[in-house]
């Protein structure tokens, strides 16, 4: 009798079968695995965005006012008549004005010693810009070696633009709606990014005349600031917590920017020097809101305001949504940055993160944003006095029922 011999192995059918069962498992497994570390890199994120919120929130606690968004030097012989358009200009194209007001520091390096940078924070030097490279103390490092020197909650994992060794920064501060608050002339005006594909341009909004905006509106419209080491210009304004009337848990103060941090001289905001997480140009260290909330849409600048100055009782103000408005060739809402590169090139929220934004509340507290966040929620969230505002602008209350994150 002939024993029928035993089969060893696989066919070739079932050993296909099995690679496509496997090969459809790990197309179902994929997407979770990648959710699941966005997911972390998002938390991180948030974590390190907490403790610089913390930071913010004590040195307010200990000085009774926010640091400046950037703080500057101002030239000798620097009159109310004279500086708004000199700081103005130099930012515009920094270089070209006489004499040059020079770029001293950020809020980063103003709240070193609540982020456990003590030693950071002793090496400074105060009396020098941020991009000095030559020590000009005995035994300490320039504050160009020590702005360039990594930290880690200074940096989102999500984002792709920073370059590791480096100053990165992927977190700036609220300024409002305008880079400059104080005004050029006899009229507040918005100093503005108009971004673009290729770069950008500071751009010039005049205000309507039937009082829409003022210096004060400009200064209940942010929370910090662009200021001097000197501290006692007209143009020097630092927001007291208690200014914040809106609620510390309704305004924004830190959101995420893929296009601050380190960067090499010559940058699109046309600095000059190399920028780092010590840079106080308004391009690299704050946020805005669009400034088309002025010009009710508009996409080119250097028009005038079209707002209306009857006193707003029961309906808002209709420049308020332009806030966050996707138009053709407007760059200025919310992630729109993650379509440039350059540096410097989009003083708006940007993220890493899919169709959202991390940011911090002036309470400490964080959220994600959705990107498409209504126009006006996003105005009163950036506001942190909207109801004190000009009667023909001011915001009304922001609704309990408001979508505002996740």
């Amino acid at each position: 009798m002939t024993r029928r011999r035993r089969r060893q192995g696989f066919t070739l059918i079932e050993l296909l079968v099995v690679i496509s069962i496997i090969g459809v498992l790990v197309g179902l497994l994929l997407p979770a695995v990648n959710a699941a570390r966005e997911a972390g890199r998002r938390t991180q994120c948030l974590n390190n965005m907490r403790q610089l919120g913390l930071g913010l929130t004590q040195f307010s606690t200990s000085n009774n006012t926010f640091p400046n968004a950037g703080t500057f030097y101002d030239p000798p012989g620097a009159t109310t008549s004279n500086i708004a358009s000199i700081f103005s200009t130099s930012l515009a194209v920094p270089g070209t004005t006489s004499p040059v007001i020079d770029m001293m520091w950020n809020w980063v390096v103003d709240i070193l010693p609540y982020l456990d940078n003590t030693d950071m924070s002793n090496a400074w030097d105060k009396s020098q810009p941020y991009w000095m490279g030559v020590s000009q103390t005995a035994n300490q490092p320039p504050n160009l070696l020590v702005s360039s020197t990594p930290i880690g909650i200074l940096r989102c994992p999500d984002d792709i633009n920073s370059q590791p060794g480096n100053g990165n920064l992927s977190y700036v501060v609220n300024g409002g709606f305008s880079l400059w608050h104080f005004p050029v002339s006899t009229t507040p005006t918005f100093q503005t990014w108009t971004a673009s594909a290729t770069g950008g341009s500071w751009t010039t909004i005049t205000p309507g005349t039937n009082g829409e905006f003022s210096t004060s509106d400009f200064q209940k419209m942010g929370v910090m600031f662009l200021g001097t080491t000197a501290g006692n210009f007209p143009w020097d304004h630092k927001t007291s917590p208690a200014a914040i009337t809106d609620g510390m848990s309704n305004t924004l103060l830190l959101s995420e920017s893929t296009l601050a941090g380190y960067s090499g001289a010559g940058s699109v905001a046309g600095t000059g020097f190399l920028s780092n997480w010590a840079n106080p140009h308004p391009n690299f260290c704050m946020f805005i809101g669009s400034a088309h909330v002025c010009n009710a849409g508009a996409i080119t600048g250097g028009v005038t305001c079209t707002g209306t100055a009857t006193v707003q009782t029961s309906t808002e103000w209709t420049g308020w949504s332009f806030a966050n408005a996707k138009q053709t060739g407007n760059f200025d809402f919310i992630n729109a940055g993650q379509n440039l590169s350059q540096k410097g090139s989009f003083p708006f929220p940007s993220s890493g993160h899919p169709n959202l934004v991390n940011v911090v509340m002036c309470d400490g507290s964080t959220k994600s944003l959705t990107a498409t966040i209504n126009s006006t929620v996003y105005s009163k969230l950036i506001t942190p006095a909207g109801s004190r505002l000009n009667p023909a602008i001011r915001q009304l209350p922001l609704s309990g029922d408001a979508t505002i994150g996740y």
